[in-house]
């Protein structure tokens, strides 16, 4: 939640007499109405299809009427906890976030919640990353944006859906980082590169998952150092780690781990030094678990999952967007930023506590 015809042409074939009604595999004469004398000293050559061309995804203009309209809604929609109005602009994993949220605000009293303020990207200011697709290549467009009157940029991705609409489905923040430098050609658009590791190996956003969760896990130790090089935003995942360690001290314990994530699509641009931008999303858990003899009540960010029953144990779950530069195939990933929404809660019940 943002605040952040084919044609088929049709020949019609006029007769010159009844009997050249009927199609057969010889012509006609056309003077007579009868059965011309079958040709065969030549043979029609059937001529080579024309290659696919690679279109835009859309034009300029387009995309940034999707950015305009996609604020406007959004602002609709999150002045009063609309999921329903913001499905209409929004899809996949930033769905998924924009919708927790609306839960969270759920299990706070409506007096205790912070007014509203509206906000709008700076369209004036919008740098437009556009693919060119094959025919049949699902479409999709990403923008680096800043929240209007601030410095707040995000890379943001729109997809085509299967009914033809516009959504955004990834916001990832950049954490202060610049725009990377995307490859334009000579008429300004972008070229998508897989971001699987189909293609190319390096460029492999699952792999990134992986170490993310890593950060989380053990601030890096692991595929954490071996596919990422240290960057502000990677920085701030390991303080997370190092922060909620130990923070229960002998009360009990915190663990980050990998979750199912649901949102395996991945968006890749190419860089100008050869590299690419990948842009996805990730789930991780995170589980406190309380020594014998404590017990957990949710706070307002978890209250709307867990009412006010104790838990002897709790698993928050966040999905998250995020952003990373691979300078080339074979460098570490850099990432540029990401951000995160509580989307679950479970727990336990703690069993009633004796009273003396």
């Amino acid at each position: 939640m943002e605040q952040f015809i084919s044609r088929i042409t049709r020949l019609t074939l006029t007769a010159t007499a009844t009997a050249c009604l009927a199609l057969t595999a010889s012509a006609c004469d056309s003077s007579t109405g009868a059965p011309a004398p079958a040709h065969t000293s030549t043979r029609a050559s059937a001529k080579p299809s024309p290659r696919p061309t690679a279109t835009p995804a859309l034009d300029r203009q387009a995309a940034l009427n999707l950015i305009r309209h996609y604020s406007q809604v959004n602002n609709q929609a999150n002045a009063r906890d609309d999921a329903r109005l913001l499905d209409t602009v929004e899809n996949d994993a930033l769905f998924a976030m924009s919708v927790g949220g609306y839960k969270q605000d759920s299990g706070t009293p409506a007096k205790d919640r912070k007014p509203y303020k509206p906000w709008s990207y700076d369209v004036a200011t919008a740098r437009l990353y556009i693919p060119t697709f094959l025919p049949g290549t699902p479409r999709w467009f990403a923008a680096g944006l800043t929240q209007t009157g601030t410095r707040h940029q995000s890379l943001v991705v729109f997809a085509q859906q299967s009914d033809r609409s516009w959504q955004m489905v990834l916001a990832p923040d950049l954490d202060g980082m610049p725009l990377p430098d995307i490859a334009l050609d000579a008429q300004g658009y972008a070229t998508a590169v897989a971001a699987d590791g189909s293609a190319t190996p390096g460029f492999d956003a699952g792999k990134l998952r992986t170490g993310i969760t890593d950060i989380f896990a053990t601030g890096g130790k692991n595929s954490g150092a071996q596919f990422f090089t240290p960057t502000p935003a990677s920085k701030r995942q390991t303080g997370i780690h190092d922060k909620d360690l130990n923070r229960l001290g002998k009360k009990g314990t915190t663990a980050f781990a990998a979750a199912n994530n649901v949102w395996n699509t991945a968006y890749g641009l190419k860089t100008t030094g050869g590299g690419a931008v990948l842009l996805f999303a990730h789930t991780h858990t995170q589980t406190d678990t309380l020594a014998p003899g404590w017990q957990l009540t949710a706070g307002p960010e978890t209250r709307a999952w867990l009412g006010r029953t104790p838990r002897t144990a709790v698993t928050d779950t966040f999905v998250c967007n995020d952003a990373a530069l691979i300078p080339t195939p074979t460098a570490k990933a850099q990432l540029l930023g990401y951000g995160c929404e509580l989307t679950a809660a479970d727990g336990p019940p703690a069993a009633p506590m004796m009273r003396m």
